[in-house]
């Protein structure tokens, strides 16, 4: 299936400025050119004089369904002085033989139309022109696209989803309705809204594909299968993840996560202290959390060196013994990096920093806890840096 390019929409807004320029300089409508002293022609008169409009262009199909073809294209240079204002499309699928009126939408709101040509048959290939129509006939045919009308296969049926640290598995049956082709394999997304993803894909003969997913998010997943000619059947209702879990256990460490100069190596707990960590994508959220149950402290951006600062909390009530903060985020190659720092909490609810260790200033900064996971984002920023590595 293609997909309408955002150059192609470029030029539609061009062309739509440029009628609309052409359209102010004509000045009054319905007035019709004379010479001084001389008579006025008619309204009817100067549209009989008019010219057929311009031909349609860069005419496309965009998509194929049960006997449809959908197409869109851009509407030809127009000169109010000289052509005849368009009153409508038609279609031809036969290289011009027959003519039939096709209905069109301009839903990005520029000189774009798209519309659907049906009753076709399905397997059969057509080459799509179209023209526009006007008072003094049709203009000249746009550009030929081709296209296959193709009954689509069916939605995958009893779409399940399971979640692990960092990955999400999709698992199904194969669809009960049969296309106008067979089923060629099948393709998983992931998405939040109107952004999405390719989570994973198989072939036919395999029904669950594993993908990743970010740390700390909630996702939707829909499947849809793909038949042999490359056309997409029905989606699947999309399944939500629930939240992406964090490794359960300290994962392992791809550098240090230190304290600022200046912060106390003993701080009691639910007090703060603050760290740094590098080695990220720039602009990309990283998560610091507390083990050994990994629990969210705050979510931070990284500057543009790929690097972080940030002021957490350590929880009020936290079991005495052996933690680890961890700042959980992605490296420039697209890969999960984890920065760590060593904690001890004593029996009386002091956390000392174990490892690297900074001279005490006796300094401690006090501030409200952060909450855990109510502090975790989801916006935007996470989304765009997004990566996962596919499993089939």
């Amino acid at each position: 299936m293609q997909f309408t390019s955002s150059p192609r929409r470029a030029l539609g807004i061009l062309a739509a400025g440029t009628i609309g320029l052409s359209s102010a300089l004509l000045g009054v409508a319905g007035v019709a050119s004379a010479t001084p002293g001389g008579a006025v022609a008619t309204d009817a008169e100067v549209a009989a004089a008019l010219s057929v409009p311009a031909a349609p262009q860069y005419l496309e199909v965009d998509g194929v369904g049960d006997g449809t073809l959908d197409v869109s294209f851009l509407v030809g240079f127009y000169d109010a002085d000289v052509e005849s204002p368009t009153t409508g499309y038609e279609v031809s699928t036969d290289n011009g033989s027959t003519w039939a009126p096709l209905t069109t939408t301009t839903p990005y709101g520029n000189n774009e139309h798209e519309g659907t040509v049906s009753g076709l048959t399905n397997k059969t290939t057509y080459t799509v022109i179209v023209r526009a129509t006007s008072a003094a006939g049709p203009s000249a045919n746009s550009n030929s696209d081709t296209g296959t009308p193709a009954k689509p296969v069916g939605a995958p049926v009893g779409l399940t989803v399971t979640t692990s640290p960092g990955k999400v598995t999709a698992s199904w049956t194969a669809p009960t309705v049969a296309g106008s082709y067979e089923v060629d394999g099948y393709v998983a997304s992931i998405f939040q809204g109107e952004m999405g993803d390719l989570l994973c894909a198989t072939t036919a003969a395999v029904v669950t594909c594993t993908g990743d997913a970010d740390f700390g998010t909630e996702w939707q997943i829909a499947v849809v299968a793909i038949d042999t000619e490359g056309n997409a059947g029905v989606r699947s209702a999309p399944v939500a993840t629930g939240v992406i879990p964090f490794p359960a256990a300290v994962p392992a460490s791809d550098g240090p996560l230190t304290p600022v100069a200046g912060s106390s190596d003993k701080v009691v707990a639910g007090t703060s202290m603050t760290v740094t960590g590098s080695g990220y994508e720039p602009g990309s959220t990283v998560t610091v959390l507390i083990y050994s149950s990994p629990q969210i402290l705050t979510t931070v951006v990284a500057d543009s060196s790929g690097n972080f600062t940030a002021t957490v909390t350590v929880p009020a009530g936290i079991a005495p013994g052996q933690h680890t903060l961890v700042a959980s985020g992605y490296d420039t190659n697209g890969d999960y990096r984890f920065t760590t720092m060593s904690v001890t909490v004593s029996a009386a609810g002091v956390a000392t920093v174990a490892t690297p260790k900074l001279a005490a200033t006796g300094a401690d900064v006090t501030v409200p806890a952060l909450g855990g996971i109510a502090v975790l984002g989801l916006g935007a920023g996470l989304i765009a840096v997004a990566r996962r590595r596919t499993n089939a």
